[in-house]
């Protein structure tokens, strides 16, 4: 699995760029290396889990903060872990309340840095996981006919089959009829089901 994971490292100093590298291929992550903002954000996200290692003095450049706040302003997901040598309480709470995976101080603890990158990494799997099953969702919700996708928006708003059927004028059995194959095709075992591969599939009013 690390072997298809990134680190991204944000740092302007060399030797911290080449001491994570070493540090972190060793533990088996493919590590990709920026000494300035603009080379990150021209470079563009990873398409496999990763996380991000940002130093927060990046000499004339933006800071960290800035950064963040970029990633944050484009709609870019990436966990972020802060590292930097000058700190100060209200900075730690800014960052994280801005969704910071985590903040170390230089010099940092090997050992506490990957475990700080196992912990992001982590996030971006289930975030990876969360947007694979919702596109999956959505190829299957194409199947549905018109009706049956009104049936299942339906369903998501709480209705009984019987209230179904009386609010598009129809037959019971016909409800029960399209509510079936509306489960078949999105692949639902049961109600619950349904209406969470549904609310993946974004099918709503």
């Amino acid at each position: 699995m690390k072997n298809r994971e990134q680190v991204v490292v944000l740092d302007d100093d060399s030797s911290i760029l080449t001491g994570l590298e070493r540090l972190l291929t060793g533990f088996g992550y493919q590590v990709r290396l920026h000494s300035e903002p603009d080379d990150f954000f021209r470079s563009g996200l990873p398409t496999v889990p990763a996380c991000l290692l940002l130093d927060n003095q990046l000499g004339d450049c933006l800071n960290g903060v800035q950064v963040h706040e970029e990633i944050i302003r484009r709609g870019w997901f990436i966990p972020t872990v802060f590292l930097t040598a000058h700190w100060n309480v209200q900075v730690v709470v800014n960052v994280m309340r801005a969704g910071a995976d985590g903040f170390l101080t230089k010099p940092f603890d090997p050992e506490e840095l990957v475990d700080a990158v196992g912990q992001a990494l982590q996030h971006s799997r289930l975030r990876h996981q969360e947007e694979f099953r919702a596109a999956e969702a959505r190829a299957r919700a194409a199947a549905l006919s018109p009706r049956e996708r009104e049936v299942v928006r339906l369903v998501i708003d709480g209705l009984l089959n019987k209230e179904i059927a009386d609010q598009l004028d129809i037959a019971l059995v016909t409800v029960k009829l399209h509510r079936g194959r509306a489960m078949r095709k999105l692949g639902a075992g049961n109600p619950a089901d349904l209406v969470h591969i549904a609310r993946l599939a974004n099918i709503t009013r």
